[in-house]
């Protein structure tokens, strides 16, 4: 064997590893996608197709640096060469360009589901949180609870202050509500000072004192962001979930809601659950 022949089958077997690379980088995108039966078998078979181009080179390659050794390569096998070496390229090129797009897609469902002020959901992805507790919470057999939560003399810290100190204001809140809760609840911002909680695994009794330890860590913690000598408050309302299903829920709430303003309308700054006297 001359060295233009192991030079060529040298060639041959790197593109054979370039599309074998290729077809595992498709494999593993494919497999990925679990909720995109289309894209998953668009990779599964790109995979495959490059496996198949890998093992073509390779056996090319063999075929032409050891059974036709002592023969010279002709020209036009090389130009085929480089002209084939662009297929595991252009794959690997859209495989990137499909990472990216799958980057950009799942930015926008997490933007559409978040607020971008507090990072909490927003009423849409807290809607879907609270669904999936609450099955958990159903198939242990478990109770939940709705909360509202809403921020005392918010409109007047914004015309007081300015939107800023109220933005500065929620976004404390949030904060402080993330490092309160439990691993298990869900939490998000639902109006423009209202917070919406299910609490899994607790009645509606056993849900105040919680709630209320909550309203004295972000009391506590969250400083009035244009007077500082004033003392934040919150009022929230509580309302048992009868069923893990949407109807429930919202009924749950429509329920928090009305124990919420029962709160506001006798004096802010604490938590009542509905139906209670």
């Amino acid at each position: 064997m001359n060295w233009d022949d192991e030079f060529f089958l040298a060639a041959r077997i790197g593109l054979a590893a370039l599309c074998f690379y290729a077809g595992h980088v498709g494999w593993r995108m494919g497999m990925g996608y679990v909720h995109h039966p289309d894209r998953r078998l668009r990779g599964l078979v790109g995979a495959l197709l490059m496996v198949l181009v890998g093992l073509l080179h390779l056996g090319s390659g063999l075929d032409e640096g050891i059974r036709k050794a002592g023969i010279q390569v002709e020209l036009i096998n090389w130009v085929w060469l480089g002209v084939d070496t662009l297929v595991p390229l252009f794959f690997l090129r859209m495989a990137h360009a499909f990472a990216a797009r799958d980057r950009l897609e799942a930015q926008l469902a997490d933007a559409a589901e978040h607020d971008p002020l507090t990072g909490l959901p927003n009423r849409m992805g807290f809607a879907r949180m609270a669904e999936a507790v609450l099955a958990r919470a159903a198939r242990q057999g478990q109770p939940s609870v709705a909360v509202m939560l809403d921020i005392d003399h918010f409109k007047a810290v914004n015309d007081g202050w300015g939107h800023g100190a109220g933005d500065t204001l929620l976004r404390g809140v949030a904060h402080a509500a993330k490092g309160a809760i439990r691993r298990e609840d869900a939490l998000g911002r639902v109006g423009g000072e209202e917070f919406a909680m299910v609490l899994p695994n607790l009645t509606p009794e056993e849900a105040l004192p919680l709630v209320n330890r909550m309203r004295e860590v972000i009391m506590t913690t969250v400083p009035h962001p244009g007077a500082p000598a004033r003392m934040l408050t919150l009022s929230a309302g509580i309302a048992a979930v009868a069923h893990s299903d949407a109807a429930a829920l919202e009924a749950a709430f429509n329920a928090a809601d009305a124990a919420l303003y029962a709160a506001k309308e006798g004096g802010r700054n604490q938590a009542r659950i509905a139906g209670a006297a």
